[in-house]
């Protein structure tokens, strides 16, 4: 048998140069690379950590609406409980209200503001449950649900655009815009049309000032609820009425209240007022 062997051709100078001119194009890629990707870490543990609180915000999104659709059923305890939704334009009593809704025996109120979902996350031992309207509730009022009964608070418009806040002090004189109370209204409206066999509370800020008892009483036949203390111990400030009719004996208040008088804002304003027994000075014009 012949053996033949094969032996390996040297390389030549210009292969040699060009196999090390790949090796240091390769070295140097890699550098850069590493490089890259030092500066871009950063960016780079950004978008995780993005990623990761988005999804536990959908994951927490999930487990509340699991949790509120398993709540509601027809047979579940906060389906039984007595449900009590404040609601109405801000500047309007619904935090005097709410402090009255303290005044009930087997009553539990949640005190920051909330949406009407907040009903099923509740744990509570209590039977009646109250909870204030948060400042988008006008978005979605018309699809409150049957089972949630509805206090809904009224005052007079012109006392409203001219009430202040001190959590918007800061940017505006007064708290409420007359655009802001028409979209409130027109929440109102679009409840009745959806909903027009639901029975809704009104109460009347200067009603509740001039009367709170008869204004507990009214919501306790309403919802059969039980009185434990007169309304006024539940509140925390002293009820007076000088916060009623400012715009009548300030000159400011009226000259302001007059630049606000747009026809998109008069007419809802005298129907409001003509259905909760309002007056409208001469000077605030008619509604066309």
């Amino acid at each position: 048998m012949v053996k033949i062997g094969l032996t390996r051709r040297a390389p030549s100078a210009l292969e040699t140069r060009l196999h090390i001119g790949q090796s240091n194009n390769a070295v140097h890629g890699y550098v850069i690379q590493k490089g890259r990707g030092k500066r871009d870490l950063p960016k780079l543990q950004a978008v995780v950590g993005f990623l990761v609180a988005r999804s536990s915000r959908e994951l927490a999104r999930l487990v509340r609406s699991l949790t509120i659709r398993w709540r509601s059923r027809p047979n579940a305890k906060a389906a039984r409980a007595n449900k009590i939704f404040i609601a109405g334009c801000a500047r309007s009593g619904t935090t005097l209200t709410q402090h009255i809704m303290k005044s009930f025996e087997d009553t539990f109120v949640w005190w920051p503001e909330a949406r009407h979902t907040k009903f099923y996350l509740l744990d509570c031992q209590e039977n009646n449950l109250v909870i204030k309207r948060d400042s988008r509730t006008f978005a979605h009022l018309a699809k409150l649900p049957a089972d949630i009964g509805l206090i809904y608070c009224v005052r007079h418009p012109f006392d409203v655009l001219t009430s202040m806040h001190p959590q918007t002090r800061e940017e505006r004189r007064f708290h409420t815009t007359a655009d802001r109370w028409v979209l409130e209204y027109d929440a109102l409206l679009s409840l009745r049309k959806a909903q027009p066999g639901r029975d809704v509370l009104y109460v009347r800020y200067e009603d509740t000032i001039a009367a709170p008892d008869a204004t507990q009483q009214r919501i306790a036949n309403r919802f059969g609820l039980r009185p434990k203390m007169p309304a006024a111990e539940g509140v925390e400030r002293p009820i007076h009425s000088h916060s009623l009719r400012k715009w009548e004996r300030n000159e400011e208040f009226r000259v302001y209240l007059q630049q606000q008088q747009s026809p998109a804002v008069l007419a809802p304003m005298h129907a409001f007022c003509r259905e909760f027994g309002y007056d409208m000075p001469a000077w605030a014009g008619s509604s066309g």
